[in-house]
């Protein structure tokens, strides 16, 4: 009697076991919060594969403001990760903003994309930017000045200055407000 007990539980055990589930892959891009254009305060993308989401104004920063002789436009998402610890694009020297396309490359009057990446020695701190070959491009698809609104997407490359590896900043996308 034990030994049928014993077989019965044996086999309801195998009989309701299920093959090990596969784990679901889950795209990067799905992660990171949708572009919008109503001032939400968010700063996302993936670098080199992985999600990079900055939210509210403790990790977004903006501005559009007169300075030496020309408006700078600046945004930035901070978040401290493994690689990387800050993302900005912008405008150099007196380029103008407005809604459009612009390649992101440094040149001076131009546009530049830039990270401050972690590495070397003690997990220092080094800027590294956009160059003529290390390029990529941001479109503004709002620039509201009444409401302090900007929107956008964006996607570069830079180079790691220690490895001198490329870091892929891709499917970029901002919607916050900036200060004047």
């Amino acid at each position: 009697m034990k030994k049928l007990i014993l077989l019965t539980i044996s086999l309801l055990c195998l009989v309701s076991c299920k093959e090990d589930e596969k784990p679901i892959d889950i795209d990067p891009v799905d992660l990171l919060p949708p572009a919008t254009q109503h001032g939400a305060v968010m700063f996302a993308c993936t670098v080199n594969g992985e999600p990079y989401i900055c939210k509210g104004y403790d990790q977004v920063t903006s501005y559009y403001q007169w300075v030496n002789g020309g408006y700078g436009f600046v945004v930035t998402g901070r978040k401290k990760t493994n690689l990387i610890w800050t993302i900005t694009i912008g405008n150099r020297g007196n380029s103008p903003i407005q809604m459009g396309t612009f390649i992101l490359n440094h040149e001076n009057p131009g546009y530049a994309g830039g990270g401050g990446v972690i590495g070397g020695v003690n997990n220092s701190y080094q800027t590294s930017l956009t160059t003529n070959i290390y390029t990529g491009e941001m479109t503004i698809t709002k620039f509201d000045l009444q409401n302090e609104i900007v929107s956008g997407t964006f996607w570069f490359d830079i180079e790691n200055p220690w490895t001198g590896e490329t870091i892929e900043i891709r499917n970029g996308r901002f919607d916050t407000h900036f200060s004047q």
